[in-house]
């Protein structure tokens, strides 16, 4: 069985749902939305939906990407498998609208962060084996997917599938395309400098 815990938040849950389309029902899904009534942070949301499934691989799905039908029929195949292999990974970043820039974040997203360092961001919409899971993740209000990347580097590099998961761009459109760019530098740095994830998460939040 293949589990998609997706970890919902007011405002967000139009990509996703289309993700889902025709599979509501299927016999080897199960889908776990987790809203903010079960936790405040996406960290705490994904820790309870892991432990809500029952299926061999979880995906945990960002609300705001889209992945076409092909992408989750071939985890179903691989959750379907009598011996599967242990593997984690996620699949081709692509935001919802045409920039040059946001083909270079993009770019960087699959090339770098992922085929280089085996940083795998959400918005990637991360599958994993569930025998990958060691412990919890840690209750912080930003980067807990990095958190979650290094842990499973640990055991083996992440498989980045080609399909793609298409992100929406509202918050580069919200606050101008060269002013997220430099607030996400500011978030990475804090994040290397060890700030309180709860100011960082404000930061990102404004």
């Amino acid at each position: 069985m293949l589990s998609i815990v997706i970890p919902t938040d007011s405002g967000e849950n139009t990509l996703f749902q289309k993700s889902l389309l025709g599979f509501e029902n299927h016999p080897k899904v199960e889908i776990l939305p987790i809203g903010q009534q079960e936790g405040t942070s996406r960290a705490e949301r994904l820790n309870m939906g892991f432990h809500k499934t029952k299926g061999e691989l979880v995906l945990f799905h960002h609300p705001r990407s889209f992945l076409p039908p092909e992408a989750i029929n071939h985890l179903i195949e691989l959750s379907c498998k009598k011996v599967p292999e242990i593997c984690w990974g996620g699949f081709l970043h692509q935001f919802d609208k045409e920039h040059m820039f946001l083909r270079l974040v993009s770019w960087y997203s699959n090339s770098i962060r992922f085929r280089r360092k085996g940083i795998v961001y959400l918005d990637h919409c991360i599958f994993f084996d569930r025998r990958l899971w060691k412990t919890d993740l840690k209750i912080q209000y930003i980067f807990e997917d990095t958190e979650l990347s290094l842990e499973f580097c640990k055991i083996s590099w992440p498989i980045l599938l080609p399909y793609p998961a298409i992100t929406s761009a509202h918050r580069f459109e919200k606050n101008g395309i060269m002013k997220q760019l430099v607030l996400n530098q500011i978030l990475k740095l804090g994040y290397f400098l060890k700030i309180p994830s709860s100011f960082l998460y404000s930061l990102y939040q404004r």
